[in-house]
């Protein structure tokens, strides 16, 4: 925290000390890390309190840049529209920089309608108005635009409907203001009609120097010279009762009664009291009520036949009005490396987020399929568990049955189609006890692995072991077995091969085609099929059983 704090002070300082001021990555990063709550006050102490703009500006716009998160709520989109909002203000006033000004107070707009920040879009309103203003006078000459008033009187309405009196009475008292040079104020007078109505305090600082504002102006405005007159000299003594703007408001009033004092050919009196309002803005180094000044001496020089006066005061309205622009060049220059060092910075922070977004995004898409993969590998341990298990089971069950002989099998249960293919078509030849005789002689043929394991054992060998006609002997096995020779043999066959897998001190070195060539089945894939078919599992699997039992 002790070295966040120092390297912001070291940027303040360079801030406040330098007209181009550096400016870099890191440092963005150190601000970036503050709340959008603490970038706000920060920017409003450096601009209100310290006059560093060049500081302000950097503050509102790393919030201003926020404006493209996802995660932000209602309160951090209030605080962007206003960052965006002080940030026109400031390309304004002090860079001069009309178009990015407008810019940014367009998109403080855009948010103040989407999510309902009226006092703050009656902010915007209002410093849109003054910089079409101060445009204007400066470069185009002119002292009234549409525009402007337009825009000064959306901020009036919103501010009325979102009780910001604070701007519904600057709005009132820049309207008058445009009327100082036409010949009424009707164009305002429905504005006026409602603000009259207003019921206010003196909280509102800015309160009553505008309420004599108005009436000193409809006065003037209908003739009554006498009472606008009054009414601007009460207007500058309740000036010096306002702390924000109160040099503005002094000065306002006495060029107003200035022109009063015009109107009523008290020339000698309007000149004086334009004279100390020369002196207070040379004094303030007000530049803009300088130009103002001038511009009112030369007129009212005119109007009471004084054109060398005249022309001398339109010369110096001139020549303070060039050297403003130039200044105004001037401080833009002056500035202009500052502002290219944070749009590189910005652009750099840009470029640096959009590649810490792909990668974010690479991880998000690996951890993605790593996550798929994951659960592809459980799920086929579960499958191969559950497996192994199923097998480890039919292991166990072929293991029990491995000690009884085929003769003492129960016969299994066979389909009508497979009892039809079995059945003998020569039954009633033997008599019972010929069958029971005929029966244990098969049972002890069958039960040597000598005799059956042979590759070429047939039913007519064991019916030529027992002395029988093989007729008799098929007819015995379906009858007692329920099932063919073949199956009998094979059973028999699958039985020993358990027994030697299960043998592994004996047999354990024999592979799979040792086994079954030693047990008569003619390759291993012949016998692999009739394993499985009769234990329900391969050779291979059984024998990975009996290894590790």
């Amino acid at each position: 925290m002790k070295q966040l704090f120092a390297i912001l002070l070291t940027l303040l300082v360079s801030v406040s000390a330098q007209g181009a001021h550096a400016y870099n990555v890191n440092q963005h990063n150190c601000l970036d890390r503050l709340t959008t709550a603490e970038l706000m006050l920060r920017g409003q102490d450096f601009l209100q309190n310290k006059g560093w703009a060049d500081s302000a500006i950097v503050c509102y716009s790393i919030v201003a840049g926020r404006a493209q998160r996802k995660d932000l709520d209602r309160k951090e989109m209030y605080q962007i529209a206003r960052a965006l909002n002080n940030v026109g203000y400031i390309y304004a006033t002090y860079y001069y920089d009309y178009h990015k000004a407008y810019e940014n107070l367009n998109q403080s707009m855009e948010l103040s309608r989407r999510y309902g920040f009226d006092n703050n879009l009656a902010y915007a309103y209002l410093n849109m108005a003054s910089i079409i203003n101060a445009r204007n006078s400066l470069y185009a000459g002119e002292t009234f635009s549409s525009d402007a008033l337009d825009n000064t009187r959306q901020a009036f309405d919103v501010a009325v409907k979102a009780q910001e009196w604070n701007v519904a009475v600057t709005s009132i008292y820049n309207m008058l203001d445009m009327m100082r040079n036409k010949s009424d104020i009707k164009l305002i007078e429905p504005d006026l009609v409602r603000f009259k109505k207003l019921q206010l305090t003196d909280s509102v600082e800015m309160w009553q120097c505008t309420r004599l504002f108005c009436q000193a102006s409809e006065a003037y405005f209908s003739g009554q010279y006498a009472t606008a007159l009054d009414y601007y000299n009460q207007m500058e003594a309740k000036a010096q009762d306002v702390t924000t703007n109160r040099q503005q408001c002094i000065i306002k009033a006495m060029q107003q009664k200035a022109m009063v004092l015009a109107a009523m050919h008290r020339y000698q009196e309007a000149i004086d009291c334009l004279q100390q309002v020369a002196e207070i803005t040379v004094n303030h180094g007000m530049q803009s009520e300088l130009i103002d000044t001038y511009h009112a001496l030369a007129q009212v020089y005119s109007a009471m036949g004084n054109g060398q006066k005249a022309d001398l005061y339109d010369y110096k309205y001139l020549k303070a009005k060039d050297e403003l622009i130039h200044k105004s060049h001037a401080e833009k220059l002056e500035k202009s490396r500052f502002l290219d060092e944070m749009r590189r910075v910005n652009e750099q922070v840009e470029q640096i987020q959009a590649k810490h977004e792909r990668t974010h995004q690479l991880l998000l898409m690996m951890s993605l399929i790593a996550a798929i993969i994951l659960i592809a590998l459980v799920l086929l341990v579960r499958s191969n568990i559950k497996q192994r298990n199923y097998i480890r089971h039919l292991y166990e069950k072929n293991v029990q049955l491995l000690n009884v002989k085929v003769a003492d099998t129960p016969m299994t249960a066979q389909t009508g189609d497979e009892q039809e293919e079995s059945a003998p078509k020569y039954q009633g030849l033997l008599d019972q006890e010929s069958k029971d005789r005929l029966f244990d002689q098969i049972k002890r043929v069958m039960d040597d692995m000598s005799i059956i394991c042979k590759p070429d054992f047939s039913l007519q060998q064991l019916a030529d072991k027992v002395g029988s006609n093989y007729k008799y002997v098929s007819q015995v096995l379906n009858e007692c077995y329920g099932k063919s020779f073949k199956q009998v043999l094979n059973e028999q066959r699958v039985r020993e091969a358990c027994r030697m897998f299960n043998d592994t001190e004996r047999y354990g070195n024999l592979t799979i085609e040792a086994i079954a060539a030693n047990l008569g089945f003619n390759s291993r894939s012949n016998f692999t099929v009739t394993f499985k078919r009769i234990t329900g599992i391969s050779p291979s699997d059984f024998m990975k059983m009996a290894k590790g039992k």
